[in-house]
């Protein structure tokens, strides 16, 4: 299992130092939508849970980042009445490697890895709300929203303006 994980650590860097020079030209956007429908833009933005505060997300409370690997917190609250969780992460690409499986796991999108490994099911989010059903990285940030993307859009876009 160490191997794959290895392997797939590999896979994210090689594809992040692809979209990184590809980033470089300023003909080429800065936010793009992986195969699954994910979101990632503002790949040099390091923001905070006041910023995405400061453009209508209503912060609630402070969960539990314990379970969260690499998380320097993580944040309950409210957007157009809709749910939104925002995780925060030193960088964009500590995002992408340590919070992007847990917010597959935390949607949907994957079982708990946990789960494979030992046959036992294990939830990292024990401290929050676990019906979210998908997720935008946004710089430094994993932002989950309850429904649908687009519940969360005018949000997503104002971060970074």
């Amino acid at each position: 299992m160490h191997n794959f994980r290895f392997l797939l650590l590999l896979v994210v860097l090689a594809a992040l130092s692809i979209a990184g020079v590809a980033c470089g030209s300023s003909n080429v956007s800065n936010d793009e939508e992986t195969g699954d429908g994910v979101q990632i833009t503002l790949p040099d933005g390091v923001f905070t849970a006041d910023d995405v505060a400061a453009v209508g997300w209503k912060k609630s409370k402070e969960l539990s980042a314990e379970t969260l690997p690499g998380a320097t917190s993580a944040w309950y609250g409210f957007y157009q009445q809709r749910d939104v969780e925002v995780r925060v992460y030193e960088s964009q690409s500590e995002a992408i490697s340590l919070g992007q499986e847990l917010a597959d796991t935390a949607t949907g999108r994957r079982k708990p890895s946990s789960m494979i490994d030992s046959g036992a099911i294990t939830n990292a989010q024990t401290n929050t709300r676990t019906s979210y059903l998908t997720y935008a990285i946004v710089g430094n940030l994993i932002m989950l929203c309850e429904i649908k993307i687009e519940d969360c859009q005018s949000l997503l876009d104002g971060i970074g303006q």
